[in-house]
């Protein structure tokens, strides 16, 4: 069997044909651009899809999106404005409408997960929560080898639990979410808090600050690793999985927070949860289209089964 699988991510749409071996048989990217409206995403992934289908003809077609995804229905129960007029769209119809190939959606943390789970660093697993660092927060959480999803599809947006009450507003209209603490956004704006200036504007930028010794960066990067063995313990307490898998782009900088995160938290945790393992993700921009693939395979079986 061969499935599309779909990534649509904040500045790149990613697809993917994938075999049922799991092997990544072609790739496409498209540029998300989002801040040009929900018509215009969507006719990037039709025509991505468009083209994907000119060379293979696919049994199925899987996609993550960010938002939190009714999955029953493959619609957007909620987005932020990173994906504008997000929310409410019915994304599988959308897609199976113009292209005629059954289709599921998830969310796209959680399609990632899926791909660390079926070929990655949960491969062996049955209870796992993925993590994803980067511009934002978020997991996928598997319990006994199922995923999580919960009953309004928002399990494991871990990014919005609050870590400081009343602390800085989030987009999600929270106030001291721990992605506006944890995530790649956050350093950079914690440093420029700090300074009390706009500084800088990236975390590659911080990163290159904090290689030149800069103290503020150092003393940054002191409480980015502090709330992180917070996050993380609360979870462990939470979810109390076999392994936390570790991906996003904030993994790339491991080697200047990794061996300091575990530190904190084989000190700080109770002995039920101190030597709860943490492992880098194996995939990286892969493993949501290998995961949005694996859904489709799974979905399609349902479909014969039940004819």
């Amino acid at each position: 069997m061969i499935a599309l699988g779909i990534d649509i991510g904040g500045t790149k749409i990613a697809g993917g044909i994938v075999d049922d071996n799991g092997s990544l048989l072609d790739v496409e990217y498209r540029a998300t651009d989002a801040s040009k409206g929900k018509d215009y995403v969507l006719e990037g992934i039709d025509e991505l899809i468009t083209e994907l289908c000119s060379r293979c003809k696919p049994d199925a077609i899987g996609i993550g999106s960010a938002g939190r995804i009714d999955v029953d229905s493959g619609s957007v129960y909620y987005a932020t404005s990173n994906l504008p007029n997000w929310t409410g769209l019915n994304l599988k119809r959308h897609i199976e409408d113009r292209h005629g190939i059954p289709t599921i959606v998830d969310n796209d943390v959680n399609t990632a997960g899926i791909g660390e789970m079926w070929l990655g660093a949960g491969k062996n697993e049955q209870s796992t929560v993925c993590v994803t660092l980067g511009t934002g927060i978020a997991a996928a959480v598997f319990v006994d080898g199922k995923i999580v999803r919960g009953g309004r599809w928002s399990a494991g947006e871990i990014g919005h639990m609050i870590l400081y009450p009343g602390g800085r507003p989030c987009n999600c209209g929270q106030r001291g979410c721990f992605e506006q603490y944890g995530s790649g956004t956050a350093l950079y704006r914690s440093y420029n808090e700090r300074r009390g200036e706009e500084a800088i504007a990236s975390g590659r930028q911080f990163f290159e600050l904090l290689a030149t010794g800069d103290i503020a960066a150092r003393d940054t990067l002191d409480a980015f690793i502090s709330d992180l063995a917070v996050a993380f313990i609360s979870l462990a307490n939470v979810y109390d999985p076999d392994l936390f898998i570790v991906g996003g782009g904030l993994i790339d900088t491991k080697e200047w927070w990794w061996e300091r995160l575990e530190r904190h938290i084989r000190e700080q945790a109770n002995p039920a949860v101190a030597s709860m393992k943490l492992v880098p993700a194996a995939f990286k921009n892969q493993a949501g289209m290998l995961g949005a693939a694996k859904l489709g395979f799974e979905y399609v079986a349902e479909l014969n089964a039940s004819k």
